[in-house]
């Protein structure tokens, strides 16, 4: 138990760093690239809006854009007075962007019909693409429904209706691969630090998990080993009153009232003190399982025949659909007290007289399930069906003979074999307590 609270705790803490991070490394780096897209989508509309301000780079920079002192104004009417550079800048809504945007950019136009025959191309901007290349792109960029996107490291823009035929399209190609390059690298960069970071913090989350369940472990350990002292304590005087009252039943006989009650206390006693051990060697590991294979559709037609007759003289009628031929592989005995508990409750605690047991397979399972009839059950009931020593509120009385402690020792039976038990309502008076084993695992 915990081993698995302490795995439990890794498992959560784990997920929420994971989750943690991943929320900051998506939205950090989808944040950027939005604004890398952004910067292009501005610069593209620039080109298209103005492309005869994108002239290739001059030999030297128009005094318009940059006055250095010691220069000449356009009309050569002297030097101007030394003071600071001025620099002008482009408004594109409320971003600014410098002039010398226009030098930086490497880009190609084309032209198309609207049939999407390249008519023109423009690639005195750029380097790495010619004549032949910007057609290609340009054919690709005309098949794509969007306005704007990704062929490749370039960030195209289509503009309809130029120039005095509407039905051309002008597209602007613009080289977007040094920022890529750069986005990818931080996006590499930020996966790198995040999963070093999330290595660390997974480290000190397994070394200190230790000592947080120290404190659980430490009061479990002295629970469960309170519970086995108990156990063995208890059965001491429990064997001596039972011895007791066996001889005086010989003197007096047995039908003497009080002797008859000292004898059914004894036997609860001695059935609670032996769920109480059974449940602390299991805590501990120290329950032996006989671990083969068996026919379990005769071993659980057995165990319901040998409880007809209590089934009977309590007026409950057990029925039964066993599907033939099934094996299990487990441990005969456990799985025989596993059919025992859950007859055992419904015989007790069911409001009608027909019980069923069913058996089957699916999916590789063997389901074993036990239906019977019952007063309504909520769901917070249902949840804590097999909690230790719980018993709904109309089934709390002293002659059911029970303690609470049958479907929790199910459970764990159940689970030392890797399978699992479950309670469920299908009807609003029914309850159906089903234990789904594995068809063949290997041994504990």
């Amino acid at each position: 138990m915990i081993k698995k609270l302490r795995r439990k705790f890794i498992a959560l803490s784990t997920i929420s760093l994971l989750f943690l991070l991943g929320i900051i490394v998506v939205s950090s780096n989808l944040l950027t690239y939005r604004e890398l897209v952004a910067d292009a989508d501005l610069l593209l509309d620039m080109i298209a809006e103005n492309p005869e301000h994108w002239a290739p780079v001059p030999q030297k920079v128009p005094p318009e854009i940059k006055l250095h002192a010691g220069e000449t104004d356009a009309a050569g009417s002297g030097i101007f007075e030394e003071k600071e550079p001025v620099r002008q800048h482009f408004y594109i809504g409320r971003k600014p962007l410098s002039p010398e945007i226009m030098y930086e950019a490497r880009f190609f136009t084309a032209e198309l019909s609207a049939s999407g025959e390249v008519l023109s191309v423009g690639t005195d901007r750029i380097v790495m693409v010619d004549d032949p290349e910007a057609a290609a792109y340009a054919s690709q960029a005309f098949h794509k429904n969007k306005i704007s996107g990704f062929i490749g490291d370039f960030r195209y823009r289509k503009k309809y209706g130029t120039d005095t035929n509407e039905s051309d399209i002008y597209v602007v190609f613009l080289d977007c691969g040094r920022r890529l390059n750069t986005f990818r690298n931080a996006l590499g960069i930020n996966c790198l630090i995040s999963f070093l970071g999330f290595m660390l913090i997974f480290i000190v989350i397994v070394i200190l998990s230790g000592k947080i369940v120290r404190p659980v472990s430490e009061s479990y350990e002295k629970q469960k080993q309170f519970i086995s002292v108990a156990g063995h304590e208890i059965k001491t005087p429990i064997t001596i009153i039972d011895a007791d009252a066996e001889l005086l039943s010989m003197e007096i006989g047995d039908e003497n009232e009080w002797l008859m009650d000292i004898r059914r206390q004894t036997k609860r006693m001695t059935a609670l003190t032996n769920d109480l051990l059974t449940l602390s060697r299991m805590d501990a590991n120290r329950q032996q399982f006989t671990m083969i294979d068996f026919p379990i559709s005769d071993v659980v037609g057995e165990t319901v025949g040998s409880f007809q007759t209590l089934a009977h003289s309590r007026g409950r009628n057990i029925s039964v659909e066993i599907a033939p031929m099934l094996s299990c592989r487990g441990d005969e005995n456990s799985i025989r007290q596993i059919v025992g508990i859950l007859l055992d409750n419904a015989i007790k605690y069911s409001v009608s007289e027909e019980i069923l047991l069913k058996l089957e397979k699916k999916n590789h399972m063997i389901l074993l399930s036990v239906i019977n009839d019952s007063q309504p059950v909520s769901a917070e009931q249902l949840r804590r069906f097999f909690d230790r020593f719980y018993r709904t509120e109309q089934s709390r009385n002293s002659q059911s003979g029970g303690y609470g402690l049958g479907l929790s020792i199910a459970k764990s039976l159940a689970e030392a074999h890797r399978g699992r038990i479950t309670a469920a309502a299908p009807a609003e008076n029914r309850i159906q307590v089903t234990v789904a084993l594995p068809v063949y695992k290997g041994g504990l």
